[in-house]
């Protein structure tokens, strides 16, 4: 009936119908519809191991470049602030090599989760490539970019990891970027989210840059260098 009219959901009408089955049809028409119940919860579950990085459990790289293309699109259509973190954890070797790797897939996970409690649920938080994590931040300007990506790394210096009797910590190295009438497309946006994580690196890790169009001094902030390059 729901179906007919047109209006609800057919998920609903589909229990409806699997409940009067239940009571009124042979068993063989009751099994088949549980069989499309499960076909349909199987599906689903698919769907999400589609977009699933399997170890973080955020999302994987090709659904984050899905999401912001399509914010992209968007704010470009209404004129409205976009801005991008890559997110990279500083001397991430040192923690395989002195702890092993299963030490760091544990660091990750907890960073990822760490991370994940700082944000908005209209960001898109992903894992973009071994020990490096993105955010897309939509509706964001550079500033409010960079109060964001400070506020992460703040949270994940004191993240601390339980590893055979030690207590491992890890920072983070973050460079933001927002778009700009000088971005020909997203790649240009991300890129220049690249350049400025690369300087914060060489700055000495557990910073934040931004990138931004003209050249200026890296401020300090608390602890780490929050500034645009």
């Amino acid at each position: 009936m729901i179906g007919v009219l047109g209006q609800g959901s057919w998920r609903l009408g589909l229990l409806i119908a699997t409940v009067c089955v239940g009571v009124s049809a042979p068993p063989v028409i009751y099994a088949i519809l549980q069989l499309v119940f499960r076909l349909e919860q199987l599906r689903q579950r698919l769907q999400t191991l589609a977009i699933t990085d399997d170890l973080t459990g955020c999302y994987n790289r090709r659904h984050f470049w899905e999401r912001s293309e399509q914010e992209w699109a968007r704010a470009h259509r209404h004129g409205l602030p976009l801005a991008v973190l890559l997110i990279d954890v500083d001397d991430f070797k040192r923690i395989n090599d002195a702890h092993g790797h299963h030490a760091g897939d544990l660091m990750l996970q907890t960073l990822a989760r760490a991370c994940d409690a700082s944000l908005r649920s209209t960001d898109v938080l992903a894992r973009y490539g071994g020990e490096e994590l993105a955010v897309l931040l939509p509706q964001t300007s550079l500033s409010g970019a960079l109060a964001m990506a400070e506020r992460i790394r703040a949270a994940l210096q004191h993240v601390r990891i339980d590893w055979q009797g030690q207590q491992v910590g890890a920072t983070v190295s973050i460079g933001v970027a927002a778009m700009h009438a000088s971005h020909a497309d997203l790649k240009a946006m991300i890129h220049d989210a690249d350049v400025a994580l690369y300087e914060a690196k060489r700055a000495g890790r557990n910073r934040v840059y931004g990138a931004a169009q003209t050249q200026c001094a890296p401020a300090m902030a608390q602890s780490a260098a929050v500034g645009t390059l």
